[in-house]
């Protein structure tokens, strides 16, 4: 029992993790943000993303991917009050403030590298 609760906690704080730089992204492009709506728009995005790449992959990995991010567009465009530029530029930035993250963490040594599709672990 503790260790689900331990696990329900773990998975909230990642999901809030993973939903800042959606939030930033959102405030710089002028949406109508907090970072309750990046949740919502974080999890939505992800479920119809992974609805979406599942039909439109039947066809083409490629065709899933783009239709897959058209769809993660649309769900930024009505959560946060956006156009399509807005929706896209909220896209684009949430990604480049992940890669800063991910650069300034792995800096320091927090980071796990993903090489080739597989988590590499660095023994020292």
């Amino acid at each position: 029992m503790i260790a689900a609760l331990v696990g329900l906690i773990a998975l909230l704080i990642a999901w809030l993790i993973a939903s800042i730089p959606v939030w930033i992204g959102a405030k710089v492009a002028g949406g109508d943000a907090s970072i309750g709506k990046a949740m919502l728009a974080t999890l939505a995005s992800m479920i119809v993303f992974a609805i979406i790449f599942a039909i439109f992959s039947a066809f083409s990995v490629g065709i899933g991917l783009i239709a897959g991010f058209i769809g993660i567009l649309a769900v930024f465009k009505a959560i946060f009050n956006l156009g399509w530029g807005g929706a896209f530029l909220t896209a684009v930035i949430a990604l480049i403030v992940v890669i800063v993250i991910g650069l300034v963490l792995g800096a320091i040594g927090l980071a796990v590298p993903f090489v080739h599709g597989q988590f590499m672990m660095i023994h020292r």
